[in-house]
């Protein structure tokens, strides 16, 4: 994928470009809703903008029979004008609070041999001091006063095209793709590091690697694909205004999709999984459990042993459906995700009820972490050299799991809207680099950097590798899949 990245990227300048960003689609106005929102749009610092909108209506559905009142207004952020007037019930109210109102008056035209009213507005958008989010709309207030069937206002298509001085690239997507391209380089050299590790591993006399390294190369690899996705949306885009959905999308998946290979590796790493059974106990005789067959000690149980646990989905193990949720809600929320914003991956975003179903989510995972991670350090068996480390794994994890609903808070609450985008882009990039970047060290530092490294089962030449039995069978074998001379540890 990154390989043909530069090869796409030559593709796109050959494509034809348009003067503007685009938005198109369709807009009723109605006796409830009055006033509907066209796009928004960032203009950068002491830049003036351009605004100019075609709407048409096929005569088949009738015309605009009254279009006295109808206008396109434009409103900022100066002074809370837009939050104001979204507060606003009456339409009246709300366009006392736009910077200015642009009569609608449609012509018949025959487009393509199909007849159509249409009618076109053009606007400047006057310079401020900093970067100044604008908003577009379209709105009939009289409709609010007195009854109109759909015949007397129908259904509009609209195409909006809007520069920022003399580019279409909204103002808070600038420096985006340097950020993305930072991610994608720091992902590839991790890759790298971890590929080197794998293909030493399966070199070694053993010839065996553990699942959790593949865990995090897919990780690593996810996040890879997502920068890529959208430096590629990203670059078609700046050439027609429009951009690439499929990439976009794909841009939102991938990155929910590494979301949640690192929450399962923190979730099953926490609760012990890869060190030897020794050093782990289940039961009364564990406090942090909360009960022999409580739900957290089933789940804790099974994330000892994954995959162990997933071969139980049937039977209603808890881990398992809490893996199969996790990688699930992720996708469904990206998704989602898609249908508030389709022109820049806003995955994250607290802006919308995906988003905050996602941070909350999130939050939760982090509590069944700490108790997870508690239940290792608290058994009674944990060995005292262990110790300091779990202490750090528990801070390292504890963080991932929050900070980024903090920074997804601070920024939603505390900043302006044309700088929330790249801060929100720029908080994911740090927190999932820093996290990918753990989990690299993790699984492939030098045995002796950490009691961890000299007790887990990760390493090719320790002796549990080929005693240490699945729980749900007692084997020794079936924890082992086989390719080829390789030999991959699941648990």
């Amino acid at each position: 994928m990154v390989r043909l990245l530069p090869l796409a990227l030559c593709f796109l300048f050959f494509l034809a470009g348009t003067d503007g960003r685009v938005t198109s689609g369709k807009i009723l106005l109605t006796g409830e809703s009055s006033v509907g929102l066209l796009t928004k749009f960032a203009v950068s610092p002491n830049q003036s903008g351009t605004f100019n909108i075609d709407l048409k209506i096929p005569t088949a559905k009738g015309m605009y029979t009254d279009e006295r009142f109808l206008k396109v207004s434009l409103f900022n952020e100066e002074k809370g004008a837009w939050a104001k007037a979204k507060k606003t019930p009456l339409c009246a109210d709300k366009i006392r609070y736009s910077q200015s109102g642009h009569k609608v008056v449609f012509d018949s035209s025959t487009i393509n041999g199909e007849t159509f009213w249409v009618a076109k507005v053009s606007v400047e958008i006057r310079k401020s001091k900093s970067s100044m989010y604008w908003y577009f709309t379209l709105n009939d207030c009289i409709l609010e006063q007195s009854y109109h069937s759909i015949s007397d206002a129908p259904e509009m298509e609209y195409t909006v095209v809007v520069k920022n001085g003399e580019s279409h690239v909204s103002a808070d997507e600038e420096g985006m793709n340097k950020l993305h391209l930072f991610q994608m380089i720091s992902s590839s050299a991790l890759l790298m590091w971890v590929l080197f590790k794998v293909i030493k591993a399966a070199g070694s006399k053993s010839g065996q690697v553990h699942i959790a390294l593949i865990s995090v190369a897919c990780a690593i690899l996810c996040d890879i694909f997502s920068c890529a996705s959208e430096m590629i949306h990203s670059s078609i885009y700046a050439l027609n205004g429009i951009g690439s959905y499929t990439f976009d999308c794909l841009a939102s998946h991938f990155e929910a999709q590494c979301d949640a290979i690192v929450a399962l590796v923190l979730l099953t790493v926490g609760a012990g999984w890869t060190l030897p059974s020794d050093a782990l106990i289940t039961g009364k005789q564990n406090i942090a459990m909360m009960g022999t067959h409580s739900w957290v000690q089933k789940t804790v149980s099974g994330f000892r042993s994954p995959i162990a646990a997933m071969r139980q989905v049937k039977d209603g193990n808890p881990a398992a459906i809490l893996v199969f949720l996790i990688l699930t809600l992720h996708a469904v929320l990206a998704q989602w995700g898609r249908t508030f914003n389709d022109e820049f991956d806003s995955y994250h975003s607290l802006e919308h009820k995906p988003g905050r179903v996602l941070m909350w989510f999130r939050v939760g995972l982090g509590v069944v972490f700490l108790a997870a991670s508690a239940s290792v350090r608290n058994n009674g068996r944990c060995p005292g050299s262990l110790q300091p480390f779990l202490k750090k794994f528990q801070l390292v994890g504890v963080s991932w799991f929050v900070s980024l609903p903090f920074v997804a808070m601070y920024v939603s609450s505390a900043m302006h809207s044309h700088q929330k985008h790249f801060a929100l882009g720029l908080g994911s990039v740090l927190v999932q680099s820093s996290s990918l970047a753990s989990l690299v060290w993790l699984f492939t530092g030098d045995k002796d950097a950490s009691a961890y490294h000299r007790m887990n089962n990760i390493q090719p030449d320790n002796d549990t590798l080929s005693s240490a039995p699945i729980p749900s069978t007692g084997g020794t074998t079936s924890n082992i899949w086989k390719i080829g001379k390789t030999k991959v540890r699941l648990d």
